[in-house]
């Protein structure tokens, strides 16, 4: 297989002359190296503003975790998986000057706004200026002032010291008399070790996932204050959250119909046993000792009807439809479904990137883009099914958690020989 950055360029030659869809960049070097030297001097700046407000083992405590939070977001940057695309960081830039240029007291903030290939549908600030919008949130998106109010909360979270708080709030937790007393007990038992640390692990991540609710309420409040003195629609904030409130449902599927003419090509033909699925309606996917975790506690962001019942009554709707760049949006937002195909390739989700494609393709059958990334799809998959690690990348069904489309489709899959995925890469590929 070819290195991935020849891939890359592979793409970029063939889908020019084919004239259809160019993945963004990640990969430029000295836009890298540029990014991690100024995070570098940010934590750097975190970690002697941490040993002059504590000391001792705590001091340690909240280092080691903001240590390991500069590595993980190092490793981030070094795996290519935040964007360097011009054209994109320029979009970025621009939503984030119409929220200064509206809101003053931001001026001097020295904040960054990068876009990210992670998978999830999400945005989040790292706690030292660094926002990271990830363009799956795209999905659910429908106009740029979404987008401008998610810029709006993370800097929300930024300023109002949310991560630091609640690293330092679990630290201060973890060294209290009665955790350390607990700790030691737990250690000292001889029987229903499991039971005493599960209590205390439950305490714990509940007073955090609490906490993060109410931090989500305040980033909300603050951030829609920001939001108002901008050009962009107030109702798009009741949009936006609409939107989130769903974003966890698939909108479209992959029907089965599609599968023989997928499925089938010049030396492959189609097999009625691929189509054969197990009953896992009757499944238990609890088992009796497993954890049982309150879930409600575990929610990290509110409910979004909660949410959307403050927010409205924090603003007043208007007709606005500004945006800073309309034509740039547009593309992005028709792009993005293609976009999310290569990430997950490049992410290795290689099953949900075929799965993808394949439901771009009912769409756009002769898109050459999305034939090469069915190859590529296969190619891998194949290789994870001689090496018996298809599991990894094809999961086991779970009813509670995926479609009635995506329990077809991994069925499907999981029926396939490696012989035969290798045969449909092959045809595909030429």
């Amino acid at each position: 297989m070819k290195p991935l950055l020849v891939k890359i360029l592979l793409f970029s030659f063939f889908v020019i002359h084919g004239q259809t869809y160019k993945p963004y960049d990640t990969i430029s070097f000295s836009k890298r190296k540029e990014v991690l030297k100024e995070f570098e001097s940010r934590h750097e700046k975190k970690i002697k503003e941490i040993k002059k407000e504590f000391s001792g083992k705590i001091s340690k405590d909240i280092v080691a975790i903001h240590t390991q939070q500069f590595e993980d977001f190092s490793k981030t940057v070094n795996n290519k998986t935040l964007y360097f695309d011009d054209k994109l960081q320029e979009y970025a830039q621009k939503i984030q000057r119409e929220i200064v240029a509206s809101n003053p007291s931001l001026a001097n903030q020295n904040i960054k706004i990068y876009f990210s290939r992670s998978p999830e549908p999400n945005a989040y600030s790292i706690g030292d200026g660094t926002i990271l919008f990830n363009l799956e949130l795209l999905k659910y998106i429908e106009d740029e002032a979404e987008i401008g109010f998610v810029f709006c909360h993370e800097i929300a979270h930024y300023l109002l010291n949310h991560r630091d708080k609640s690293i330092q709030k679990k630290v201060l937790l973890q060294n209290t008399k009665e955790y350390l007393s607990a700790e030691k007990d737990i250690k000292r038992s001889k029987f229903n070790r499991q039971v005493k640390s599960e209590k205390i692990a439950k305490e714990l991540i509940y007073s955090r996932k609490s906490k993060s609710r109410s931090h989500e309420f305040e980033a909300d409040s603050l951030g829609v204050h920001y939001f108002k003195k901008t050009h962009y629609n107030n109702n798009s904030i009741i949009k936006l959250l609409d939107h989130l409130s769903v974003s966890d449902i698939e909108k479209d599927s992959l029907p089965k119909a599609s599968y023989p003419k997928n499925f089938t090509t010049k030396n492959q033909k189609f097999i009625k046993e691929w189509t054969h699925m197990e009953d896992f309606s009757k499944y238990s996917y609890l088992k009796e000792n497993s954890f049982k975790w309150n879930i409600d506690s575990l929610k990290t962001h509110p409910n979004c009807d909660q949410r959307i019942e403050r927010v409205k009554k924090e603003i007043k709707g208007n007709v606005k439809d500004f945006y800073v760049d309309k034509a740039f949006f547009t593309t992005l937002k028709k792009n993005i479904y293609y976009e999310q195909v290569f990430n997950n390739y490049y992410l290795k989700n290689y099953g949900l990137s075929l799965y993808d494609a394949l439901k771009l393709k009912e769409k756009d059958p002769k898109n050459v883009f999305l034939k090469e990334m069915i190859t590529h799809d296969f190619e891998e998959l194949a290789k994870a099914k001689k090496e018996l690690k298809l599991n990894t990348y094809i999961p086991l069904i779970n009813p509670n958690e995926h479609t009635q489309s995506q329990q077809y489709f991994l069925g499907f899959m999981t029926n396939l020989t490696q012989t035969e995925l290798q045969q449909l890469a092959a045809d595909y590929k030429n």
